[in-house]
């Protein structure tokens, strides 16, 4: 054999026992990674397995405190194993408190406590008679607790966790301590009743009013969920032609004017004759012009004033000051807090996934697709956005919802979008709305419109192009908001007679802009003739708002209520007519507001239709502790 044919067997020998080598490598990688991920995949379903028999364990808790508790056995016993959690008892877990709306007497103020079993940042909790699972972030129901309301009737048995009781183990023992506390209220129920509930597990608490109950949700926020009960139907209404409800000043030291009167929209012979009926009220400190100002603060009827002002208003009424007002100056003035709006938002937006979200969507590529006039019937999905910018085009949606499937927003720079109701509703949804010329009619002639904008709502236009949203019919259009507003330039709303128009803006972080620089004609929101301002509604929780008439004047007809929000920034010409709810007044740098208070809005129903809300005339409520110990 010569020496290359030696080198050559050498060489596949070594070849051999290198690639030996590497495939053992590999099966020791591969078995390796199996093993791991098997492990890994093993943890995960014996945790997933652990979590489930604990939701088990605790739904069977509920149901045997809730014999024990109400008379059906002295003593119960619930076994949790010997799963990888801990279990423990949590006395700061929440509260409840039933109280009635308007004077505030508290029926009910319970600390909830929490028998709670947890693995790897995972609770499973029995709570006031339900039980909630939380990840950390965010809570939701496993089963629903003691609290029961369809209307006309509240029933609350209430079971709640001794401060003695303790786990630490895998058994428990449950035994009740002492008899039911029945809680006193005058029946039949004569206020408004509120349920507030805060804790670690408020969010389930929200979905189960949401749900389960004809609760209306008023406050929601970090820690907490509030539910009202009505008692009658009378509409909440909004009491003053100015509110700047929250603790921040209301700051007049840079104020141009301030004029305020009222008129009567309801009235059929003179609807908008000027009447001494306006109401300012000033829940944090007033800083009032000072002398020698040109122009002052004339108010055609009350100024409610929380605090002193400042500087002393002796002379009001008799010219001497700075702020003159026709009736009644009452400092240290008891003020009506508003009602919050961070609820009624998540509630009108949960009522939008609830009326849409649950159809298969059919997806098309492109608006042409659905074609003129044609009628969609199913719920449908748009690749693209729609963009127009001249011609006429017509969407009709016919108990269904349209929307867009990718990034699609809607953009109007000329020509008219009409976006139509058929049947009882319709809806539309799209990421943006950027309506800088040209019009977007919402026509409810037939039935109620939804429009949903996930991303910046936009309208700015120019003097020879400008941007109009116009309701026709006589129905109800819902505009869902969900970042920045901004209504500038020259923009035009309007509202035809019998109409509403509702504005949700839901984003604390965001901003409204009305009013703008450019525009040679300003902003206008109008309604029909002889309308109410109750014809338009802005919610919002955002906490700033920027009124801007310097270059056109803002002329508004409906009602601002944004109880979050501080006007830092406003100038130029500001006309309201209608009412504007705010948190304060700081930099108005010069404006001339204009507020005319429709008197209508005394008796309007604020939060949502006023058919629509069930009524409460009895009230039962009960709370038995129950002691918890290992067994």
């Amino acid at each position: 054999m010569s020496g290359r044919d030696r080198g050559a067997a050498a060489e596949r020998a070594q070849s051999e026992v290198l690639g030996t080598v590497l495939l053992l490598g590999l099966t020791v990688a591969v078995v390796g990674t199996t093993v791991a991920l098997g492990g890994a995949a093993l943890d995960d379903s014996q945790r997933t397995a652990d979590l489930q028999r604990a939701e088990g364990a605790m739904t069977q808790m509920d149901s045997k405190a809730s014999l024990v508790a109400h008379g059906g056995s002295p003593s119960q016993r619930v076994s949790f194993g010997s799963g990888g959690g801990d279990l423990s008892v949590d006395h700061d877990a929440g509260r409840m408190v039933i109280a009635e709306n308007e004077t505030g007497d508290e029926i009910v103020n319970a600390s909830l406590g929490a028998l709670v079993y947890e693995r790897d940042g995972t609770r499973i909790a029995y709570q006031g008679g339900g039980v909630w699972r939380s990840d950390g972030n965010r809570s939701r129901m496993v089963s629903a607790p003691e609290f029961h309301y369809r209307g006309e009737t509240l029933t609350v048995p209430l079971v709640t966790i001794a401060e003695n009781a303790t786990a630490d183990g895998g058994d428990v023992t449950l035994t009740s301590e002492g008899s039911p506390v029945g809680h006193v209220a005058e029946n039949p129920v004569v206020d408004d009743i509120r349920v507030t509930v805060t804790g670690d597990y408020h969010e389930g608490w929200a979905s189960f009013f949401e749900t389960r109950t004809d609760t209306q949700i008023v406050d929601r926020n970090n820690g907490s969920v509030t539910v009202l009960l009505r008692s009658d139907l009378v509409g909440t209404g909004v009491s003053y032609s100015m509110g700047t409800l929250g603790s921040s000043t209301f700051d007049l030291r840079s104020i141009g004017s301030l004029t305020a009167d009222s008129y009567d929209s309801a009235n059929e012979t003179d609807p908008f004759k000027s009447r001494d009926n306006a109401v300012i009220a000033a829940g944090g400190e007033i800083d009032s012009p000072r002398g020698g100002k040109s122009e002052y603060v004339t108010i055609r009827g009350d100024l409610l004033a929380r605090y002193d002002i400042h500087p002393n208003p002796n002379g009001i009424q008799n010219g001497d000051h700075p702020i003159n007002v026709t009736g009644n100056v009452t400092q240290r003035a008891t003020i009506d807090d508003p009602e919050p709006v961070d609820g009624y938002l998540v509630s009108a937006f949960d009522k939008y996934d609830a009326r849409y979200g649950n159809a298969t969507a059919t997806t098309y590529e492109s608006w042409s697709e659905l074609g003129d006039d044609a009628p969609i019937t199913d719920r449908s999905a748009v690749e693209d956005g729609l963009d127009v910018s001249g011609g006429s085009e017509t969407y009709r949606v016919e108990d269904a919802e349209v929307t867009t499937s990718g990034d699609g927003g809607l953009s109007v720079d000329g020509g008219t979008v009409t976006l139509e109701a058929g049947g009882d509703h319709a809806g539309f949804r799209f990421d943006d709305l950027d309506l800088s010329g040209g019009e977007l009619v919402l026509d409810v002639t037939e039935g109620d419109l939804d429009l949903r904008v996930d991303d910046d709502f936009a309208m700015s236009g120019s003097g020879s192009n400008p941007a109009k949203l116009t309701v026709v019919g006589d129905g109800n259009v819902r505009i869902y908001a969900s970042d920045d507003l901004s209504i500038e330039d020259h923009s035009e709303v309007s509202v035809s007679e019998g109409a509403e128009l509702r504005l949700f803006h839901d984003d604390p972080d965001g901003d409204i802009q009305i009013g703008g620089e450019d525009g040679g004609e300003g902003v206008t929101v109008s309604t029909g003739p002889n309308e109410p301002a109750s014809s338009f509604w802005l919610f919002s929780n955002a906490d700033d708002l920027e009124f801007d008439g310097e270059d056109a004047p803002v002329d508004i007809t409906g009602v601002v209520y944004a109880p979050n929000a501080n006007v830092d920034d406003a100038e130029g010409d500001i006309t309201i007519r209608g009412a504007l709810t705010v948190d304060g007044f700081d930099d108005i740098d010069d404006a001339r507001f204009t507020m005319r208070y429709d008197e209508a809005l005394e008796t309007a129903e604020v939060f949502d239709e006023v058919e629509d809300v069930p009524t409460i005339n009895y009230l039962h409520v009960s709370t038995q502790e129950i002691r918890i110990e290992d067994d």
